[in-house]
């Protein structure tokens, strides 16, 4: 079991929730800014996790995500979610002249609950899974 700092990982979920509160924005590149964000932010926290716990190595973001699914750090219904949202990465990151802003809002929008359910569900995780109390360390604890 590795340490992971715990301060980090909670002031990724803090970033999370408040691009939530971000998706709104008129500015396409701000949008983009935002829903890469969330991508990037929600795949940190849980490879933080996936060290701790030293589980199966990841190999892309939707699996990362799926180790969390299987680990019981988040429900089937927020994996879907995900999924559908983290599709719009390639786009964000290689194809980016030809981002369809309004469909990508919309699915983001349509799918936010699971970032916006992710704080609490790491959070639920940390106080029910024995292990969690000594994989994460904390300079505040």
């Amino acid at each position: 079991m590795y340490f992971v700092d715990k301060d980090l990982l909670l002031r990724r979920l803090d970033y999370i929730e408040y691009l939530t509160t971000e998706i709104d924005t008129d500015h396409t590149l701000a949008l983009e800014r935002v829903c890469q964000m969330l991508i990037e932010a929600t795949v940190d926290v849980g490879n933080m996790i996936i060290d701790a716990f030293i589980l199966r190595d990841p190999g892309n973001y939707l699996d990362v995500m799926d180790i969390m699914k299987n680990e019981k750090v988040i429900p089937e219904a927020d994996f879907s979610k995900f999924e559908a949202t983290f599709k719009w990465r390639n786009a964000l990151v290689r194809d980016y002249k030809q981002i369809d802003h309004e469909a990508m809002r919309s699915e983001f929008k349509e799918n936010l609950s699971a970032y916006q359910n992710f704080k609490k569900n790491v959070e639920h995780f940390f106080k029910t899974d024995p292990q969690a109390v000594t994989a994460f360390m904390s300079d505040k604890e």
